[in-house]
């Protein structure tokens, strides 16, 4: 594999996975591991090959946790399963069923296969290709787990956590023996130098909440979907940051529309502000929908949506 990433071990029973765009945590205690992110297709070879410089065998990881039903944080599944035949995707009931509905399965290939081609172009991962369409799940290799549940990897103990305001059914996984957070999404997208896109596509103040709720913790690592993982102190400080700049935009959005009465200019107007830097590895049409979705829930807390 050209432009092999290799793995970074963040705490005794902690490694980051992935690349710069999409991360990936393995959990290992002795001779048991886990997943925690599913990634893209893209991801799923660089995954499988930090595994095994890790000298791990693919027989080992018995468990792969998807975070939440996004084409980014699930695409990759099948060839994980394929890869590592002895794990069962742990998902939620909701994750489950988004992921069985055709119509998500088509739009989520499309997303796919732009932002595998662009993470390989950036990245220098492999030679560009084709990728399946994606088709439903094995239900035999599925597990259904529920926030408010745990696991174990050997003697670590995994709490599934609730993900709100993003996606249904999204999930993040407390470690309470090293204090380590991995809230994928629900912590932000993060640009290296500064908090990024807004992501309450689902409900500003739930979104708001989970954020609160993450940085009471007060993580020791803070596990983040995308451009990598910050160590306590930086995690304070971003957690801060993020939820000051989430409201912020929130304010200009309800602002901009008590102005211009036009949902889609405000949305408009939101895409040309951060569709740049790492956001582009989405194509424009998914961000275009994404910034609708911020309005259209920021319009709603501010009881302005028609």
């Amino acid at each position: 594999m050209t432009g092999f990433i290799p793995p970074r071990q963040l705490s005794p029973h902690l490694w980051l996975l992935g690349e710069h765009h999409l991360s990936l945590y393995l959990i290992r205690d002795g001779e048991e591991a886990a997943l925690f992110e599913v990634g893209m297709s893209c991801t799923t070879p660089l995954v499988l090959t930090q595994l095994a410089r890790l000298g791990l065998a693919p027989e080992q990881v018995g468990r792969v946790i998807l975070s939440h039903a996004h084409s980014d944080h699930s695409a990759g599944a099948r060839g994980l399963l394929e890869g590592l035949p002895q794990a069962r995707l742990v998902l939620t009931a909701k994750s489950s069923e988004l992921l069985g509905r055709a119509s998500t399965l088509g739009r989520f290939s499309a997303d796919d296969d732009f932002s595998s081609a662009e993470v390989i172009r950036r990245a220098g991962l492999a030679e560009p290709r084709a990728w399946p369409a994606l088709e439903p799940l094995p239900a035999q290799r599925l597990e259904i787990l529920e926030a408010g549940e745990s696991l174990t990897v050997g003697g670590q103990r995994v709490e599934l956590l609730p993900s709100r305001g993003h996606v249904p059914g999204g999930l993040l996984a407390w470690l309470p023996d090293t204090g380590a957070l991995l809230a994928s999404d629900s912590a932000g997208f993060h640009h290296p130098d500064r908090p990024g896109f807004p992501l309450y596509f689902v409900s500003y103040p739930d979104y708001l909440a989970t954020l609160a709720d993450i940085a009471a913790r007060r993580p020791t690592v803070l596990g983040l979907g995308h451009q990598g993982a910050l160590p306590g102190d930086q995690a304070a400080r971003y957690l801060q940051d993020t939820q000051e700049h989430l409201a912020d935009w929130h304010r200009k959005i309800a602002a901009r529309f008590r102005h211009c009465r036009d949902a889609r200019e405000v949305g408009a107007w939101l895409f040309d502000s951060f569709y740049r830097d790492e956001l582009t590895i989405y194509s424009p049409a998914n961000i275009g929908y994404c910034c609708d979705l911020l309005v259209k829930r920021s319009l709603q807390f501010e009881g302005l949506a028609g």
